[in-house]
């Protein structure tokens, strides 16, 4: 279990090794949102592996940082690559009322003693719905035949496995962080999803852009285009 530890944490520098090897010069937006929040987790890493082996208090604030500042850049990464309109228009609204939420629950309810279990499972729910919402509204596209293929489906998809696969694991935390038992499973289960999650998003560096991927799909003929059709076809009246 400690190899399996120490795999996840060394995992999080794979997507930087990658964006340096793949996507360096490109500048699109949503992929410097993924950059910094990459940059992120691997300060978040480095900070928690050291405040637990020092058993500091503070380490509860890092994980309520890490929820407020995930949870921020997911939400911006989101509202780039929608398209304008109802979803778009929701996501400050989730966003601003999420903070809200998750200042009340620091300062009133938890008061920073524990894990922050619901406001966590919050987050979560936001998040895979947003998820949901991205990759219902790409489908609905005629013609998206490339969007398996491009950055911006895979850093959804590997939000939407990362969360769903980590959600009762973080519900759960609260009640159960006395037991051994389920300290252990914790690891265990987050340190996957945690390598999970980085060996996906290392997958998107090697994706092409949405903008790429639409200008490679301009080239596909629409099925009611007219290049189906010979010219010398004579339909009968």
């Amino acid at each position: 279990m400690k190899y399996l530890l120490y795999i996840a944490i060394f995992s999080t520098t794979l997507p930087l090794v990658f964006y340096l090897l793949f996507k360096r010069n490109d500048k699109k937006n949503s992929l410097r949102v993924i950059l910094f929040y990459v940059l992120y987790c691997i300060f978040n890493e480095g900070m928690s592996f050291y405040l637990q082996s020092i058993q500091s208090e503070a380490f509860l604030i890092l994980f309520y940082s890490f929820t407020i500042i995930e949870y921020s850049f997911f939400c911006l990464f989101i509202y780039l690559v929608v398209p304008k309109g109802l979803l778009k228009n929701l996501i400050p609204v989730l966003w601003f009322g999420f903070i809200a939420f998750e200042f009340i629950d620091l300062v009133f309810i938890n008061k920073g003693k524990g894990f922050d279990s619901i406001a966590t499972g919050i987050e979560y729910i936001i998040i895979i719905f947003l998820c949901v919402c991205y990759l219902f509204v790409q489908l609905r596209k005629a013609n998206n035949l490339l969007i398996y293929s491009t950055f911006d489906f895979w850093v959804i998809i590997t939000f939407l496995i990362y969360f769903s696969g980590t959600f009762f694991l973080y519900i759960m935390a609260e009640g159960l962080r006395h037991s051994l038992i389920f300290r252990q499973q914790y690891t265990i289960i987050n340190a996957s999803f945690n390598i999970l999650k980085n060996i996906l998003l290392c997958v998107a560096m090697t994706m092409k852009l949405n903008n790429e991927a639409t200008s490679q799909k301009s080239h596909i003929p629409d099925l009611d285009d007219n290049s189906f059709i010979p010219e010398n076809v004579n339909f009968p009246n």
